[in-house]
Formats: C-alpha cells, structure tokens, sequence
C-alpha cells in the first residue's frame, strides 16, 4: 500500500518541479523584456527630446560600451579595425606590410621587417621612424590609429613616409600589400648541451603548427630538458592551447574544463594521443604577471598533473571564455560564455572580474587544490609558480634612462654603424658613445630626492635667498647629487651595457636577435637550468609537501 502511495506521489513532485522551473523562466524573461521596454523609452525620449541632434550611430556604440563596461573586461563591442587582434589569432594571418611597430616617447618607429614581406623586399629597416601613412602625419593619430591605417587588404597601396638616422632626407616608401603570417615562436634553441628552450609569444591558430616543429627539433637535438617561456604571453586560442598539451601530457588525461550556461558552454578537453615530448624529458614552464589566459591553461595543466615545474611570478588571472558574435558585416560583439578550470579544479581568473550586485546566483569558490600526485595548489586567482623567482630591477639611473626611452633612440641612431651584432659587442667604445648621446639630450636626469631639492631651493629663496647656512646646505646638497649620478654611471656602467646590447640586438637580429641576447643574463633561466640540471632537486619540487599559508 505504501509503495502505491509513492508511486503516486513521485510523479506529482517531479511535475511540481518542472512547474516551478517553468514558473521561474517565465518570471526572468518577463523582467528582461520589462528592462528592454525600459531602455527603449528612455533611449527614443533622448533622441526626440534633447537639445542637440545626436548621431544615432555614434550614441549607439557609446550606449553599447556603457553596457558592456559593467561586466568583466573581455565583453566588449567592436567594430571594424578593432577585430584585428581577433582576426590575427582565429587566422593567424592578416593584410599588411609585414613590420613589428614600436611606439615609445610618442614616435612610432621599426622594430623588425618581416622575411619576405613588402617591407623588406622595399628596402624598410630596423629602426626606421615612420612619419607619414598616405601623406597623413601620425602624431596626430594614436598608435592604432596608425597601425590600422597601415594594415589593409591584399593587393591595395599604402605609401610610408620614414626618417633613418643615417639619411637627412626623410625616405617614401610606395607600398603594396600582402597577406602577412603572424610567427608565434619567436625563439627557439638549445640553452646547453641538454637543455631545449622555446618562447611563444601568443596562441593563434599557427600556433600548434609551430611549437611542433620546434619541439621536434629540440629532440632531434637530444634535449633532455626543456623549457617552455609563456612570460608576457596575453593567451588567444583555447584549441591552441589544448594542442599544445596535446603534445606534452600522457594520453587520456585531463587537459581544461569549460563551465557556462548553454550547452555548448560545457566541454571537457583530454589529451587525445601520445605526446610528442617523452615522460623522461623534463619540464619547466615560465611565467609572469603577463602570463594569460591560454598561457595559464598550459601552464596549470602541467602543475596540476605534475608533469613539470612552474617558474616565475604569480600569472595574471584571466579564466573566462569568450564567443564572438557576429552583428553584420562591420560588428561584432565579444561576450564572456563560460569559465575555464583546470585539472585540478581551479577556476584561475581573478575573483573581482564582475560587480556581484549583477549576479543573481552566486557560488562560492574553493581556495586549495591538490595535484595528481597531491601537491597542493592554491586556486585564489592565476597561477601560484612551484618556484616565485623575483627578476632583477634596474638601478635608479639605468631605469630613468630605460622610462625616456634613450636605450632605444642610441641605438637607432648609431645602427647604421655596425654591419653585425658582433660589431656592437666588440665595440669597447660604446659605453662613452653612449654618455656622450646622454650629455646632449635637453632632459634633465633626477635622482631620488632631487626634485624635492629643486622645490626646497626655491622656497628658501623666497624666504631668505641671502640665508648664507641655508645655501651653504643646499650647495652640499647640490654637490652631493652630482657625484651621485656620475658614481651611479660608473656602479651601474654594465647593467647599462646589457640594455644597449639588447636595443641593438633586436634592430639588428630582429625578435629573435632580442630574445637570444636577453637570455644570457636572464636570472628565472638560469634557475630553471639549475634545476633541471638536477634531478634530485627538479624530482623533489613534485613531491608533495605541506602547504604555508
């Protein structure tokens, strides 16, 4: 008899539930078509009502972004030129000239022509100065401005108008352009006899491809070790991401996890055949606090499966996902569908990404994990490193330098000097080329301090400029300044060496001229090789141990 009352009972329930969720959706989609009737009242009353005419159009995007500027960072509207990054990740190509612009102290100038690109077919170098795109000044444009100005379609013309250092009369370049491929590896080597290296700048579509072949040949080349730099990789493609892992996690495992509200939100990636890169061959991973998104996938599945060690600084904390829409031809909008977390189940973007007084269902968020093997993890936002390696700041003087961009403007100025790299390198001269370049620029160098100096000199002059304890201070003071920065240019002489080799190693050699050069005093590589080096110390950085908090 009881049975029977249940058997009754039971489908009662289950159809009082399906009412109440039905009941629950028809309340949500009564009040969003009440805020739609809402927002189009106010938006028309505006239109009619105003006192200036408006652009529709142009209100009309402004209105969007005002939307979207209350969710996370990654939705947003775009339109036209403003797809391009999107357009370079998805296709990994796009239509221009082929030059890797750099924009410093408001002057827009070459850093690397691109192999086989009109560009450097034309005859444009490294450290040109771009002054005009069409006729058209670009100080008076920002930098994408410029930059997308420059970008166009295969076949159509773009004129350059550049200013090298070793001519007096700025250079017109009559330009066509063509269908440029992104290079996503911008180095690739061997670090030591055993040791493989590879930088990835970012995940496009090329990426995959590219990573193959340079892990491929790091193996042909009987790596034993090899590290992967994601540092100051903003992500792109989560398919590239997974290929990736693809080619260094055992098959079967579990790679990263989606989570949103539609069906095709949730999705659950594994590591679909045997890696490339055998188990033996161990593993280090860098990154920084520029290390994003695809970047920290990768780098969390190989933490969270213990299948190496992770290097650096704390990553930046991107987890969401975004899907693009298409609206037309020119529009498009880019809006946050899901949440990644990796194999250990940690949801890596940082906690503040959204205002929670817009969310109406919120969950709370686990704070440690554990690895394969138990390791504990910390899931407050970005990766945590194995290892949290500080790099090396530069002294006061050198930094100054570095902030008005005087490394870069000696170096362009003098390339034109040198034939190679080893010109530079054997040129024991460089030090006083370059304290000579400093002497004739119109910036006045402060230390710390000096400034405040300045202010105090002219307040005690208003007071009493005939104070003669007061000047006789500030003479000191003065004095002391002055031996300061002539001593810092002596105690710092080979930090600034290091950076001007680098500046014109990289207009020289081009990206991967920059990286090669920047590796020989890279302080988090060097760790990394130690470590690797060793297998008692890289085997006990994967065994668990108790976690300080």
């Amino acid at each position: 008899m009881k049975n029977n009352k249940l058997k009754f009972i039971l489908p009662i329930v289950m159809i009082a539930g399906a009412v109440s969720i039905g009941v629950t959706q028809s309340s949500l989609y009564r009040k969003i078509g009440q805020s739609q009737r809402l927002f189009n009242q106010v938006y028309n009353q505006i239109f009619s009502t105003y006192v200036h005419e408006l652009d529709p159009e142009a209100f009309t995007k402004a209105s969007i972004q005002s939307i979207t500027q209350n969710l996370d960072p990654y939705t947003v509207f775009m339109v036209e030129d403003e797809q391009h990054q999107v357009n370079v990740l998805s296709k990994g190509k796009y239509g221009g000239v082929g030059i890797q612009l750099g924009y410093r102290n408001k002057i827009m100038s070459v850093v690397a022509p691109m192999d086989g690109g009109p560009a450097k077919k034309a005859g444009i170098i490294s450290g040109d100065i771009i002054l005009k795109v069409d006729g058209e000044d670009v100080k008076i444009m920002t930098f994408n401005e410029a930059a997308s100005k420059i970008r166009g379609k295969q076949g159509t013309k773009v004129k350059l108008t550049v200013k090298r250092y070793s001519e007096d009369e700025p250079i017109i370049f009559n330009l066509v352009r063509s269908v440029i491929k992104v290079k996503e590896v911008t180095y690739s080597g061997m670090l030591s006899p055993t040791t493989g290296y590879v930088r990835l700048n970012r995940f496009s579509r090329n990426t995959p491809n590219e990573m193959q072949q340079a892990f491929q040949q790091l193996l042909n080349q009987n790596s034993k070790e090899i590290i992967i730099d994601l540092r100051d990789n903003p992500g792109g493609l989560l398919s590239s991401a997974v290929a990736i892992l693809d080619m260094i996690i055992a098959k079967d495992s579990p790679l990263v996890s989606t989570k949103g509200r539609t069906k095709d939100s949730n999705r659950s990636f594994y590591s679909r055949r045997k890696p490339i890169i055998p188990e033996d061959v161990k593993l280090a991973i860098l990154i920084n606090q520029g290390s994003a998104s695809a970047s920290e996938i990768v780098a969390g599945a190989v933490q969270d499966l213990d299948r190496g060690i992770v290097l650096g600084q704390k990553s930046y904390g991107k987890g969401l996902v975004q899907s693009q829409y298409e609206i037309d031809d020119k529009r498009s909008i880019k809006v946050t569908t899901a949440r990644y977390y990796i194999p250990s189940g940690r949801f890596i973007q940082k906690r503040d990404y959204i205002d929670d007084k817009y969310i109406m269902n919120k969950t709370e968020e686990d704070s440690i994990f554990t690895t394969s093997s138990g390791r504990k993890v910390l899931g407050n936002g970005g990766i945590t490193p194995d290892s949290t390696i500080t790099p090396e700041l530069m002294e006061t003087l050198s930094s100054q330098f570095w902030r008005r961009g005087y490394f870069y403007a000696f170096a362009q100025q003098n390339k034109h000097r040198y034939e190679t790299f080893s010109d530079v390198l054997s040129d024991s001269e460089i030090l006083i080329k370059f304290s000579e370049f400093i002497n004739d620029q119109d910036d006045d160098i402060q230390l710390p301090g000096e400034k405040e100096l300045d202010v105090l000199e002219e307040k005690i002059a208003a007071l009493d400029s005939m104070n003669t304890k007061a000047n006789q201070a500030l003479e000191m003071l003065t004095e002391f300044y002055e031996y300061q920065e002539k001593n810092s240019i002596t105690t710092e002489s080979e930090d600034i060496r290091q950076v001007i080799l680098l500046e014109f190693a990289g207009l020289i050699n081009g990206p991967e001229g920059r990286v090669k050069q920047a590796l020989k005093n890279d302080k988090i590589v060097k760790v990394a090789l130690d470590i690797l080096s060793d297998k008692l110390v890289y085997e006990s950085s994967l065994i668990p141990s108790v976690i300080k908090l």
